[in-house]
């Protein structure tokens, strides 16, 4: 996706154009261009109004502000996948069956990233440009199920979005075209670099076709330092940082980067800080590892 030109005029936004869910542990994508609303409303941390006040009279006020830990986001779409049901409800997909969480256990659901494209438009309705709106680490709710005699089934998912610290509760990027493979567009793929293994304090580097950076230790790392600042994928030319996920398996060995845009014809870099070891005063060797993607 490439950047297109905003300024500072209003700008008549209209319509869903397409909504984009990433599971933020596999990076698999779904798209649906069938949504037919989208409510995002703000979580707050209530702020707090203390008046002084003397008989008819206010002496002082000492407030705090409402501060915003994230959103709730209900999606209607016109059509039903059991597969992206399965993310947002927590059930499993089984033989083309979908199975609803067990009765009476948490379970511990996927993060994922809900982008919602929105189109700017033009006099003449043309569209000018995208607007999209991304909320990260969302985790669904259950779904309410209404089925009606007569009437087509029209799903409603709900999720909360938490940010984590140093994050923003939402973004909102203006793009000159919907998301690559969407609406006659091609999808970018990697020039992978050969895998590497770990060795000593360096991790092994694999990058997938799906643009998923994976960093394998010998031993296990810091779970504190495991964070987007100290694994990211940067673009080669100006060292800007590519929007994503950062995970770390059970082990604390397998740290992966799942990147949530990627752009034809540039070329990245993979980069691993060097970060702290569990149980030793020793840190892991930095590495870098550059790919290009092409069409």
């Amino acid at each position: 996706m490439s950047d297109a030109t905003t300024s500072n005029e209003n700008l008549p936004i209209a319509n869903i154009a397409l909504a984009e869910i990433i599971n933020e542990v596999t990076g698999e994508k779904f798209y649906f261009d069938t949504a037919s609303s989208a409510d995002a409303k703000p979580d707050l941390s209530k702020g707090k109004e203390d008046i002084l006040r003397v008989r008819n009279r206010i002496v002082a006020m000492n407030r705090t502000e409402d501060i915003c830990i994230g959103y709730t986001i209900k999606l209607k779409d016109n059509v039903f996948s059991p597969k992206l049901m399965s993310l947002i409800d927590g059930g499993t997909l089984v033989d083309s069956v979908y199975e609803g969480p067990e009765m009476g256990k948490v379970v511990e659901k996927v993060p994922f990233t809900l982008n919602l494209y929105s189109e700017e438009k033009d006099y003449d309705s043309s569209t000018i440009q995208y607007a999209c709106f991304s909320f990260k680490h969302n985790k669904g709710k259950p779904v309410d199920f209404k089925l009606q005699d007569g009437k087509f089934y029209v799903p409603q998912f709900e999720s909360t979005s938490r940010p984590k610290r140093g994050e923003n509760p939402v973004y909102i990027s203006f793009l000159s075209s919907l998301p690559n493979g969407q609406a006659g567009g091609n999808t970018p793929i990697p020039n992978i670099p050969t895998p590497t293994t770990a060795s000593g304090s360096t991790p092994g580097v694999s990058i997938g076709t799906d643009y998923k950076v994976t960093w394998t230790y010998l031993s296990a790392v810091d779970n504190d330092d495991i964070t987007v600042n100290n694994f990211k994928i940067t673009r080669l030319s100006d060292g800007s940082i590519v929007a994503g996920n950062v995970t770390v398996d059970s082990t604390g060995k397998i740290v992966t980067f799942v990147p949530t845009s990627i752009e034809n014809g540039v070329t990245y870099s993979a980069v691993a800080a060097a970060i702290r070891k569990v149980g030793s005063s020793d840190k892991t060797t930095p590495v870098s590892t550059v790919f290009t993607t092409t069409l």
